[in-house]
């Protein structure tokens, strides 16, 4: 009896019998489950990626028509408009359960992004405004992570550029534009204090202004430093450098 426990509904019975009228076998025959498919997205830009899921193909495995890929997951980048069928093939059922999903192609458009700032450069640890224009019925994403427009950031470094993308439904990319702030170290009161090369915490020379840090800087910290004492500061940003706690060294902060 070739029947599988995972063959359903559509059985076929196939009696077979010799010349004398005997029978000799039986074959029970069914269909494999129809599973469920989802397609994330449902609409993608030409060639750009959708993940196929099939769930529900009890004791088989899936097959993707067209393609001919095998898998509950898989994925996509169709140029055109594409109607996927997923086969749930279960060994000894005669039909394959199946179901369909289309994923649809958007033509994204390309429209003019321009971005502008409240200010080319300014000292590190101060905001600048960032503003973003063109992206009508979209919206804004910033390198930062931010998003919408205008929105702050605070400086830190000698320079950082921002990215601008304007995005729609199914259209992450229709836009964008960058633009350069720069920043500007000080020694004044009030001013971050930056490590002008690696060093120790309590070395003048680490720092741009050639004195140690008290409990009322900010300290910006982009080279190695080491720690080998009680270091104070009043807040400490990392940049591209990192602490090295040395000899039970410590960071006191209020």
């Amino acid at each position: 009896m070739l029947f599988s426990n995972n063959c359903f509904s559509q059985t076929t019975v196939l009696l077979i019998y010799d010349a004398n009228g005997n029978r000799i076998s039986k074959q029970l025959k069914g269909s494999s489950p129809n599973p469920t498919v989802t397609a994330s997205p449902e609409a993608v830009a030409p060639s750009q990626s959708s993940t196929l899921v099939a769930t529900g193909c009890t004791g088989g495995s899936i097959q993707w028509q067209p393609g001919g890929l095998t898998g509950n997951q898989i994925v996509v980048n169709p140029t055109v408009t594409t109607e996927y069928t997923a086969n749930c093939i279960v060994v000894g059922c005669a039909n394959n359960g199946f179901a369909r999903i289309t994923v649809s192609i958007i033509q994204c458009e390309t429209i003019p992004i321009t971005v502008a700032t409240s200010a080319n450069s300014v000292k590190y640890g101060q905001s600048v405004t960032l503003y973003a224009f063109g992206c009508v019925n979209g919206i804004v994403k910033w390198s930062s992570g931010q998003i919408g427009s205008p929105i702050n950031v605070q400086m830190y470094g000698s320079s950082a550029i921002y990215m601008a993308t304007c995005s729609r439904d199914y259209c992450p990319d229709i836009g964008s534009a960058t633009i350069l702030v720069g920043g500007i170290s000080g020694c004044l009161p009030g001013d971050v204090m930056v490590t002008k090369q690696p060093g120790n915490w309590h070395n003048p020379n680490t720092w741009i202004c050639g004195r140690i840090p008290t409990i009322n800087d900010e300290v910006y910290i982009n080279h190695q430093v080491s720690l080998t004492n009680f270091g104070y500061a009043k807040t400490l940003v990392m940049g591209n450098g990192f602490l090295v706690y040395d000899n039970n060294g410590t960071i006191v902060l209020p």
